[in-house]
C-alpha cells in the first residue's frame, strides 16, 4: 500500500471520528459535507437529505453548488455522488464537484467515497434518532405543564388558554399558535369555532373572533390522534389576518369522545415543513390539552354541585328551623294578644303577629329562589303553615311544631285538601274538647306516606258516645287509601296519627 493511500485512509478515518462527535443533525450534515470536501478537495459540494421518516433539506456550499443537483452530461465523470444509506433507508445523497475545481474522480475515490458515506449515514441516522429523542422529551415535557397553566382556582380561564397556546408555539417552533373551541349553530349549520386561545404574535384583537362553517376540516377528515398539515392556515382561518403564514398543524382536542375544538400551530413563510415526530407529539400534546379541559369542566360541574346542595341545605335548614321557629313565635303571640289588657296593646300584638306573617312569606321567597322553584308562589307547607295558625289561635299557648323535608313536592290537590281539612278538625276537637296545656304537632312525607300526629295533654276520652268529628277524619283517609288512629283515655291525653299514602307523580 503507498503512502498516499496511507494517508487518504488515514484522513477518512479523522473524517469518520470527526463526523461521529457530534449528535446535532445540522451539525453532522455540515461535518459531513466539510469532510467530504477536505478529502477530495472537492471545490462544491451538496447535500439533500431525503428521508421520509426523518429531517428533510439541502445544504450547499461552494461555487455554482446548487447545480450539482442537475446531470452534467460530459463532464459528470467530474462529479462524485454518493448515497448515505443504512437498512435499506435512503438518508441524504451527497454531490461533490470536481477535484481541484477541475479533475475527474478515479474509482478509488468512489471506493473510498462508499467508506465515508457507510460512516456518514450512520452517523446521520443517530443523531436523527437522538434528536428525535429529545424532541418527544421535550414535547412530553411540555405536556406535564399543562394542567397547571388551565388549572388553579385563582387563574383565569382564558389565560390559562393563552398560555397553552403559547406553550405550543414554542414546543412546535411556529410563529403563531391559536385554540378554537367550538360553538353550537342551527340545525343544518356547519361547524363553528371561536378562538379561545393566543399566542404571542398574534395579534389580539383576534381573540374571541368567531370562524363559522369551518367546513374544509371535515371535507379533509381531520380526525383525533391524526393532526392534518396544510400548507396555509386558509382553510381554517380564513381571515387573512396572518397573511405570512405557511405550514399550519390542526390537531383536534378530543378526549372521551368529547370534541373540546382545535389546536393550530402555523410556521412563517421560509420555515420548514412540520416532521412526522412533530406532527405525532403535536397530537399526543393536543390530547392532552383535551384532557385538561375536561378536567376543567368536571372542576366547574364539581362545584356547581356543591353550591346547588349548600343553597339546598341552607333552604332546608330556613324552611325546617327558621321558619318553624317564627311561626311558633306567632302562635305565641296570638295566644298572649286575648291577655292584653288594653286594645292598644292588642292592637300592637296583632301588628307584630302580622309582622312575622310578612317574614315567613319573605322567608318562603328566599327558599323559592334558592330551590331554583321560579313561578310557585304558595307552597304546600305555607297552606299547611297558614291553616294551622287558623285553627290554633283560639288556644292559650304556642303548639309545638315540626314539619318533615318533602311536603313541598305534594303536588296532588285533592290529597293537600284533605289534609287540610285534618288539620283544622284534629286542632278544632283539642280546642273545644281537650282542654290542653300542650300540643304537638308533626307532619311528615316517610317512606313514600304522609302521616300527621297530633299529640295533647287533655283530658282525654273513652268510647265516645258521639264520633262525628273522628269519623270525618277517618272517611277522608279511607276515600285516599289510608288509616286513622286513636289512642287516648281518661286523663291520659290523646294521640291521633291519621296516614294516608303519597300520590305518585305525574
Amino acid at each position: 500500500m503507498s503512502k498516499r493511500s496511507d494517508a487518504r485512509i488515514r484522513d477518512l478515518l479523522a473524517s469518520m471520528a470527526s463526523i461521529a462527535s457530534d449528535l446535532s443533525v445540522t451539525a453532522v450534515t455540515h461535518r459531513v459535507l466539510d469532510e467530504a470536501m477536505s478529502i477530495y478537495a472537492a471545490s462544491s459540494g451538496l447535500l439533500e437529505l431525503t428521508s421520509s421518516s426523518h429531517q428533510q433539506g439541502q445544504l450547499a456550499k461552494g461555487k455554482d453548488a446548487l447545480a450539482l443537483r442537475e446531470p452534467a452530461g460530459k463532464d459528470e465523470p467530474k462529479r462524485l455522488r454518493l448515497e448515505l444509506r443504512t437498512r435499506q433507508e435512503l438518508f441524504a445523497l451527497l454531490t461533490l464537484g470536481p477535484k481541484n475545481g477541475k479533475d475527474r474522480y478515479s474509482k478509488a475515490d468512489a471506493e473510498l467515497g462508499a467508506a465515508l458515506a457507510g460512516s456518514a449515514s450512520v452517523a446521520l441516522q443517530n443523531a436523527q434518532l437522538y434528536q428525535d429523542a429529545a424532541d418527544r422529551a421535550r414535547w412530553l415535557t411540555a405536556c406535564a405543564r399543562i394542567g397547571g397553566l388551565l388549572g388553579g382556582e385563582s387563574r383565569h380561564h382564558t389565560q390559562g388558554l393563552n398560555d397553552v397556546a403559547e406553550l405550543a408555539r414554542r414546543e412546535s417552533r411556529a410563529r403563531y399558535a391559536l385554540l378554537l373551541t367550538p360553538i353550537a349553530q342551527g340545525q343544518g349549520a356547519g361547524p363553528g369555532y371561536r378562538i379561545a386561545g393566543i399566542s404571542q404574535n398574534v395579534h389580539p384583537h383576534l381573540a374571541g373572533r368567531v370562524l363559522l362553517n369551518v367546513g374544509e376540516l371535515h371535507r379533509l377528515r381531520l380526525h383525533a390522534n391524526n393532526p392534518l398539515v396544510l400548507p396555509t392556515p386558509e382553510p381554517v382561518l380564513p381571515l387573512g389576518e396572518i397573511a405570512d403564514g405557511a405550514h399550519t398543524l390542526v390537531a383536534a382536542l378530543g378526549a372521551r369522545g368529547t370534541h373540546y375544538g382545535l389546536l393550530l400551530m402555523v410556521r412563517g413563510k421560509g420555515a420548514e415543513e412540520y416532521g412526522p415526530v412533530e406532527t405525532q407529539m403535536a397530537g399526543i400534546f393536543a390530547d392532552n390539552i383535551a384532557q385538561g379541559l375536561g378536567l376543567v369542566q368536571m372542576h366547574h360541574l364539581r362545584e356547581d354541585v356543591l353550591l346547588y346542595r349548600e343553597r339546598e341545605r341552607i333552604a332546608r335548614d330556613l324552611h325546617d328551623i327558621v321558619i318553624q321557629r317564627i311561626f311558633a313565635a306567632g302562635l305565641g303571640i296570638s295566644a298572649l294578644r286575648r291577655q292584653l289588657p288594653t286594645p292598644a296593646a292588642r292592637e300592637r300584638a296583632a301588628g307584630i303577629a302580622a309582622e312575622l306573617d310578612t317574614t315567613i312569606a319573605e322567608l318562603r321567597a328566599t327558599i323559592y329562589s334558592l330551590r331554583g322553584q321560579a313561578g310557585e308562589t304558595e307552597s304546600p307547607s305555607f297552606h299547611i303553615l297558614r291553616a294551622i295558625r287558623r285553627a290554633s289561635s283560639p288556644l292559650d299557648f304556642t303548639p309545638e311544631l315540626r314539619l318533615g323535608e318533602g311536603l313541598d313536592a305534594l303536588a296532588d290537590e285533592t290529597t293537600l285538601t284533605h289534609l287540610l281539612a285534618v288539620i283544622t278538625e284534629a286542632l278544632s276537637n283539642v280546642v273545644r274538647h281537650a282542654r290542653a296545656h300542650a300540643v304537638e304537632l308533626a307532619i311528615e312525607c316517610t317512606d313514600g306516606t304522609l302521616a300527621l300526629t297530633l299529640r295533647d295533654d287533655g283530658v282525654g276520652f273513652g268510647a265516645p258516645v258521639a264520633e262525628s268529628g273522628l269519623a270525618n277524619l277517618r272517611q277522608r283517609a279511607a276515600e285516599l287509601g289510608g288509616t286513622l288512629a286513636v289512642d287516648s283515655a281518661p286523663g291520659e291525653g290523646t294521640t291521633l296519627r291519621w296516614v294516608v299514602p303519597m300520590p305518585a307523580e305525574r
